[in-house]
């Protein structure tokens, strides 16, 4: 019964894996709250742990660097917000209605948030960090799109690999003054029409208002 007890409680987080993840929370949601009031330059280690309410020695425990809790925060954001708009309001939701929305919620955090957009766009390894956090979510979408007949049956790598890294040269292009209002709303038909939406269908979609955030 021992034996069996041991089988069936492997992979199961103990009490004390539970508490680092506590504590690695605090010192994740401890940054992001930083990063939004003063950005990074002037972001201290020991700021972060005097608001997370932890010791400051245990930081380490978890992090090399400032720098290695910043990409945490980043792409642990950047997969939340990808997850969240890129998953279904309804199981029989239109793919391209979705992939829209998504796209254009996506870009407007360039204007909504510009400060947590910059540090995103211009971290040293974006383009990767956008592969690991936005790609799977991204995919799924699409390959859901093809899968119903909605979209045209294509290399999903290709499509998906230029619809993300356009999405974060737009981004890029918002933060830095160089692109106007309203630019997710074309990006998103340019998308659209790159899965194989006719160009008439994918305007009406692209300026239809957003669904309300659950």
């Amino acid at each position: 019964m021992v034996a069996v007890a041991d089988t069936q409680n492997q992979g199961a987080p103990t009490r004390t894996d539970r508490r680092r993840e506590r504590t690695r929370a605090k010192l994740t949601g401890a940054t992001r709250e930083l990063i939004t009031e003063k950005g990074v330059a002037g972001l201290r280690i020991s700021e972060i742990t005097d608001r997370a309410d932890v010791a400051l020695g245990s930081f380490y425990n978890y992090f090399d660097s400032k720098e290695d809790i910043v990409d945490a925060v980043v792409e642990e954001s950047l997969r939340e917000l990808a997850e969240a708009v890129a998953h279904p309001a309804t199981a029989d939701q239109d793919p391209a209605e979705l992939v829209s929305s998504a796209i254009r919620r996506f870009v407007h955090l360039a204007y909504e948030d510009p400060t947590f957009a910059r540090l995103v766009v211009y971290l040293n390894h974006a383009d990767s960090l956008f592969a690991v956090a936005v790609h799977p979510a991204a995919r799924g979408a699409v390959e859901a799109g093809i899968a119903s007949g909605r979209f045209r049956d294509d290399d999903v790598d290709v499509v998906v690999t230029g619809i993300v890294g356009g999405a974060l040269a737009l981004m890029r292009g918002i933060v830095d003054d160089r692109v106007g209002p309203g630019a997710q709303d074309k990006y998103a038909e340019v998308a659209l029409r790159a899965l194989g939406v006719p160009l008439d269908e994918a305007a009406g979609i692209a300026s239809r208002p957003l669904p309300v955030a659950p």
